[in-house]
């Protein structure tokens, strides 16, 4: 069943590379994204999957970053990209290579006798 509106029933599918190049937009490896053009060539809807979404909110999150006060970055209504970047990022299943390189971290940090940093702060009356 198509869903797209009637003015697009000629529209064309093409890369969004061509759209924003590589050298002025790249999108991570794996990451899937398209374009929808009319007939003339000019973009009416673009696809992204979620990491080529992430991608997208990254860059414009990254731009941010510099320009905004702490509390206005962390406000959702003037970075609503690095808002919706945590909420997908809270819905996302944990890479299984994280979570194992974080098992051995623990235990190589456990076999190695390091403190953890909570333990030097209560121990110093810091915490």
């Amino acid at each position: 069943m198509k869903t797209l509106p009637a003015k697009l029933k000629s529209a064309k599918l093409i890369a969004f590379n061509k759209i924003a190049p590589a050298s002025v937009f790249k999108l991570t490896k794996g990451s899937k994204a398209a374009v929808i053009a009319d007939k003339k060539g000019a973009p009416q809807l673009f696809i992204f999957d979620t990491f080529a979404l992430l991608d997208v909110l990254s860059k414009i999150d990254e731009a941010l970053v510099d320009r905004l006060s702490t509390e206005e970055y962390h406000n959702e209504t003037i970075n609503p990209a690095g808002w919706l970047i945590d909420k997908i990022e809270a819905k996302l299943p944990l890479n299984p290579n994280f979570i194992l390189s974080l098992k051995n971290s623990l235990a190589e940090a456990k076999k190695k006798g390091w403190i953890p940093f909570e333990k030097i702060e209560q121990e110093l009356g810091l915490a």
